[in-house]
């Protein structure tokens, strides 16, 4: 078995609610309280929205986007037998949000898995088993008497009405295409139009005979007017055909002659296009390029005589590239040198500073053994530490000697208070005087109160019995005066009889008038003796009761009380500070006791400081007597001494390098004069004079290169003017030969033959174009055929055929007439279709009946099996809620045989349809059938009930009962009840409502 109870939620936003944060909802009962419009209907849609998804924009369900901007959606905080607690997060994504579940170990799941949670059930099937409001509990107040016990049947199905509507609907549905007597349904109309339209088609099978024949005369006119119009198609496009020929014949005569022209000119191919022009062209490029040609060799032996003239020193080219660098490196050298003087300087003073700090340190060690000192981050740690330690413990001491005072001034302070106080305490003797003057003085208190209240019973006895006196008065004065009547009457009735000689009655009368004397004054004395004597009694009994209260008051007269009363309040509170001030002596022992201990723990602390301090002193060759204050200031000097020597020796090795370097830069000088045969003895003045002389050298040679570029510019430009001389000559001779001709008359010759055949094919290009335009049937064009004729042979043809078919139409005309007055409004096929078409439509009609009418008996058939196999768990379960709702006042409930109803059976043995009970008791019926369809629906899994102000219209003894209930199922199920009424709450005594704001 699984459960699934909410224990918490977070709002991020939806609707009016932004960043609501919930972590105490109870696993039995959680009541929560809200006004109207405090969002109890919001918070109730968020929960089912984490669980089964964001409404959609297709929905009419509201979707409680929030209005203000705020993050869309939040999370549910859920404990579970099987997986513990997780958290349920929906925020924005796809259609429904998109949903993360955080389990306990840190993974994380999906939408799957919340399915597999809630057992495959979507929002709908969810609220129609474990919510329900005060909706549900109207249904049943606004249902007829007759629909009551199906609505409740309904509901102890599916948790709702919807199996009631759904079998009204079928029927509803069933009955609108179908009724066995009916004329208005669908069905039943269709039906009665298909036997009309079937006298119809009968009775135009009788006169079908003639009425096939007309068609047939109608078919074959139609047809030789369709023959007709074939053959009128055909003449008219001949005659079109003809005419386009007519106007062909001029253009394609004309093409021909052209044809024969050229024909007849001499040989005028093969000839090159625009060969004439091409070889004017050709003779008019060769002349220039020849006379630029003759100047340009006559330039380039000038410049051959210039550049034999020059006198070129390549020695200093040669080490071109050397002399550049020492140049370039001139300056870096000479700055080299400066900086050898300053590291020279430099060196010197870091000397004199090292002996400066050995001097403050006092210390006379050698520079390796120095560098050979620990001063890394744990060495300075190390320091650090031992100085924190030694300002530790003298920050200790000033503490222990503030707390060994204090402990000392306050001992002293206390013991004098103590004596003081021991001085002022009461003795034994004296204190229990005052306390049993004061025990008699509250009794004498006790003693008056007693006596006023027996005064006053006094009192009121005395008045109760002049009252009974004045009544027990005037009774017995009507006794006397109705015995007296009496007397009389029976007086009275005694002379009569004697007078009239009846002796007996008038003994008699005087014997019952006798005996009414002793009747009325026992009546009398009793009533004294029944009222008032039982108050003389009580009287009586009080005043012995106040003489003894007097004796008892006259004893313990004479008493002070109120002097005693604050003698030993003020004893009782010196004996109280006493003691206070006893056990603040204790404390204050103990703490000096504590200081005593501290100290000692002090000294040892503190030589064990002095003990690393030695031993640091000792490694790092530091004076014995330097404060251990000092340590880390004597360590940081120490770093600093190592930090110059180390200075120092880089300073060293920079002026070595310096040094190596200049000299090698001088060396490189001196080679290079050497080589060039230059003596000077300052190498920067030297590298100053090669440089010079390097620049007069690079100077010739760009007059050298200056004549060789020339010359190759003018060599390359003789070159191609040669090549394009030669190339001009060869386009020349190769025009000759594409003309197939040896001589350039020739040429020419040729040339202008084929200058008159282009005219002419250009003629016949022109007549060509418009013959294309015609398309192909230029192809059947015959230049001496006689188009006319076939023109007017056609012409003719058409007027005959145009003849032919107006016969036919008027025939035609004729018989359509005929087979009109047959059909009188429609034809067989007409009416044929029609009927059809009705039976297609009545054979829908049919299959929706039998869809419904299949559905409605599948719905039967489901429901009298859940009646029979699951409806007894479900009736087991809701009697045993029905009866404790009802107080036992019904037992047992039962399904009706005859409908889709209940019979609740009373203690008392009758049984009840549910439109024969009372409002209340069907509505406590609906509620226990929904808390036992959720009991039986998922028997292993056990969800949360959702309930929203559905028991305000119940009287406060069915609300008591109701609250019963709703405790016996929160033993399984958690109840979230959402209300409004303050007297709602008031019943949940055991529990601790939320209330939303």
């Amino acid at each position: 078995m699984s459960t699934l109870k909410i224990i918490g939620l977070h709002v991020y936003g939806y609707g009016k609610l932004e960043n609501l944060e919930i972590s105490n909802f109870s696993s039995n009962i959680q009541v929560i309280y809200g006004k109207n419009e405090a969002g109890k209907s919001t918070l109730m849609s968020f929960i089912h929205s984490i669980l089964f998804g964001f409404p959609t924009k297709l929905q009419q369900e509201q979707r409680y986007i929030p209005k203000r901007g705020m993050k869309y959606g939040g999370k549910l905080i859920v404990l579970t037998e099987e997986h513990g607690t997780i958290i349920i997060e929906r925020i924005p994504g796809k259609s429904t949000g998109d949903v993360t579940i955080y389990l306990p170990n840190g993974m994380t799941e999906g939408e799957g898995f919340l399915s597999k949670l809630v057992n495959g059930m979507d929002k709908k099937f969810f609220q129609s088993i474990y919510s329900f409001d005060i909706h549900g509990l109207q249904g049943v107040q606004h249902l007829k008497s007759e629909d009551l016990g199906r609505f409740l049947f309904s509901s102890g199905v599916i948790g709702t009405d919807a199996l009631m509507s759904l079998q009204q609907k079928l029927t509803k549905e069933k009955e609108a295409l179908f009724k066995p007597n009916g004329k208005k349904p669908l069905l039943n109309a269709e039906l009665i139009d298909l036997k009309e339209d079937h006298s119809q088609l009968m009775r135009w099978q009788e006169k079908n005979n003639s009425y096939q024949f007309l068609l047939e005369q109608q078919l074959n006119l139609e047809k030789k007017l369709t023959e007709n119009e074939f053959q009128k198609n055909s003449y008219q496009v001949q005659i079109r055909d003809s005419e386009r020929f007519q106007s062909i014949q001029p253009i394609l005569s004309e093409y021909e002659l052209l044809a024969i022209q050229i024909n007849q000119l001499p040989a005028f191919e093969p000839f090159p296009e625009d060969g004439l022009h091409k070889l004017d062209q050709l003779q008019a490029q060769l002349k220039p390029y020849e006379a630029q040609l003759s100047a340009l060799t006559t330039q380039r032996n000038e410049w051959q005589k210039g550049h034999a003239a020059i006198n070129l020193d390549s020695e200093f080219l040669t080490y071109e590239t050397t002399i550049i660098g020492l140049s370039s490196k001139k300056g870096m050298f000479e700055e080299k040198q400066y900086r050898l003087q300053a590291a020279k300087d430099s060196h010197q003073q870091l000397k004199d500073e090292v002996q400066k700090q050995k001097e403050l340190l006092r210390i006379e060690i050698k520079e390796d053994e120095i560098l050979s000192f620990d001063t890394s981050i744990s060495a300075k740690e190390m320091f650090s530490t031992v100085v924190s330690e030694v300002e530790r413990s003298k920050q200790r001491k000033e503490f222990l000697d503030e707390n060994f005072n204090r402990a000392k001034d306050a001992i002293e302070n206390c013991e004098a208070i103590i004596n003081e106080l021991e001085k002022q305490v009461l003795p034994e003797s004296e204190r229990n005087t005052l306390e049993e003057f004061i025990e008699l003085e509250k009794e004498k208190s006790e003693i008056e109160k007693e006596k006023r209240f027996l005064n006053d019973e006094m009192s009121r006895i005395d008045k109760k019995m002049d009252s009974l006196t004045k009544q027990v008065k005037g009774r017995k004065r009507k006794i006397n005066i109705l015995f007296g009547i009496i007397g009389i009457a029976l007086l009275s009735a005694a002379v009569y009889a004697i007078v009239i000689a009846e002796w007996l009655f008038g003994i008699l009368s005087i014997f019952l008038m006798l005996l009414l004397l002793p009747i009325a004054k026992l009546i009398g004395s009793q009533a004294e003796t029944n009222f008032i004597q039982e108050l003389k009694k009580d009287k009586l009994h009080l005043l012995k009761r106040l003489a003894s209260l007097d004796e008892q008051l006259s004893s313990v007269k004479g008493t002070n009380n109120h002097d005693a009363t604050v003698s030993l309040m003020k004893d009782q509170q010196i004996r109280q500070r006493l003691e206070v001030e006893k056990a603040s002596y204790k404390q204050y022992e103990q703490l000096y006791e504590k200081v005593l201990v501290s100290y000692e723990e002090w000294e040892s602390s503190s030589f064990e400081v002095n003990e690393k301090s030695k031993v640091l002193k000792k490694k790092y060759k530091l004076p014995l007597d330097i404060s251990n204050e000092l340590l880390l200031d004597a360590y940081q000097l120490l770093e600093g001494l190592k930090g110059k020597i180390q200075q120092k020796e880089r300073n060293g090795i920079e002026i070595q390098m310096l040094e190596d370097e200049v000299k090698q830069y001088q060396n490189k000088v001196q080679n290079i004069c050497s080589h060039l045969k230059i003596v000077i003895d300052d190498p920067f003045l030297a590298i100053d004079t090669v440089v010079s002389r390097l620049l007069e050298e690079k100077h010739k040679q760009e007059q050298v290169l200056q004549f060789e570029r020339k010359i190759e510019e003018v060599s390359e430009r003789i070159t191609h003017l040669e090549l394009e001389v030669e190339h001009l000559r060869k386009e020349c001779i190769l025009l000759w030969n594409q003309a197939e001709v040896a001589t350039e008359d020739e040429f020419r010759a040729k040339g202008h033959a084929s200058d008159h055949a282009k005219d002419i094919k250009k003629k016949m290009s022109i007549l060509r174009a418009q013959l294309d335009r015609y398309g192909e049937i230029v192809e059947k064009c015959q230049v001496h055929q006689n188009y006319q004729m076939m023109i007017e042979e056609g012409t003719t043809r058409l007027e005959q055929l145009a003849l032919q078919e107006k016969e036919c139409q008027l025939q035609l005309s004729e018989i359509k007439l005929r087979i009109e007055e047959l059909e009188e409004g429609g034809t067989y096929s007409e009416l044929l279709h029609s009927f059809e078409g009705k039976k297609s439509i009545a054979r829908e009609y049919a299959k929706q009946w039998a869809v419904y009418a299949v559905a409605k008996d599948l719905l039967t058939g489901s429901v009298e099996k859940y009646r029979k196999e699951r409806l007894p768990m479900v009736l087991n379960q809701a009697e045993k809620y029905y009866h404790l709702l009802t107080d036992g006042k019904y037992v047992r409930i039962f399904p009706a045989n005859e409908d889709d109803g209940f019979l609740v059976e009373g203690k008392n043995g009758v049984r009840y349809k549910p439109n024969e009970l009372s409002q209340a008791t069907a509505e406590q019926l609906y509620i226990a059938l929904r808390f036992a369809l959720a009991g039986t629906m998922h028997p292993n899994q056990k969800y949360p009930f959702i309930i929203d102000d559905s028991f305000v219209n119940f009287d406060s003894l069915r609300l008591d009962q109701t609250i019963q209930l709703l405790e016996e199922v929160s033993k399984d199920h958690q109840v979230l009840l959402f209300t409004c009424h303050q007297h709602m709450v008031d019943k949940f005594q055991s529990v601790e409502p939320y209330f939303l704001t």
